[in-house]
Formats: C-alpha cells, sequence, structure tokens
C-alpha cells in the first residue's frame, strides 16, 4: 500500500474513481500543514489556529486528521496539557509543534 493509499481516510462513501483524487488532495494538505508547522518551527498551535492561518477552504476535519497523521509520523509532537488554549466554544484544545529532531531516513531533506 502506498502512502497516498494510507493518508485518505474513507469514512464517507465515494466511489473508486474519486479515491484517487481524495488521495491526492488528502496529501496535499498534510504537506501543506507540514510547511505550515516547519516556517514556524519554535511556534505550537491548535487545529483550530491552523485552520483559521491555512483558510477555511480546507476544512477543520482535514486540519485534525493531517495534524494526527504527522504526529504519528513523528513529524509533529502533541504539546503538553498546560501549553493547551482555550478553542472556539471555550473548551481546552491541546497544541502541536513542529518536531526539530525529526529524521526522514527516506528523504533527510525534509
Amino acid at each position: 500500500m502506498g502512502e497516498l493509499e494510507l493518508i485518505f481516510h474513507d469514512t464517507v462513501p465515494i466511489s473508486e474513481e474519486q479515491l484517487p483524487e481524495a488521495r491526492e488532495k488528502a496529501h496535499q494538505q498534510k504537506e501543506m500543514i507540514l510547511d505550515y508547522f516547519r516556517q514556524r518551527f519554535s511556534m505550537s498551535f491548535t487545529p483550530l489556529e491552523v485552520h483559521i492561518q491555512l483558510g477555511e477552504h480546507m476544512l477543520l476535519t482535514s486540519v485534525r486528521r493531517s495534524i494526527t497523521d504527522l504526529a504519528k509520523e513523528g513529524r509533529l509532537i502533541k504539546c503538553d496539557y498546560s501549553e493547551s488554549r482555550p478553542g472556539a466554544y471555550g473548551t481546552l484544545n491541546r497544541v502541536w509543534t513542529y518536531n526539530r529532531n525529526f529524521l526522514n531516513r527516506l528523504n533527510p531533506q525534509k
């Protein structure tokens, strides 16, 4: 199974013909979010903060999916609860930061 196959989480009914486009879109979103964190490597963000900064053309759930996937890969680090910030509805939201110590063995430049 290739990388693009793992990126799209099939949680909605979608035809086989639409899967390649959905996977590519999810991959592009993930890369955009990784670049956002990489360019601000010393800062931390909630998913909502990333969503607002990248524009609302991307669903908040897609931002959350990308952040979760990047954290599972070790590219982002979930910060301590003490760093949580209020979200849109007043509840505390966790924050993530770029993992400057991440070593991509397949592509060391990333």
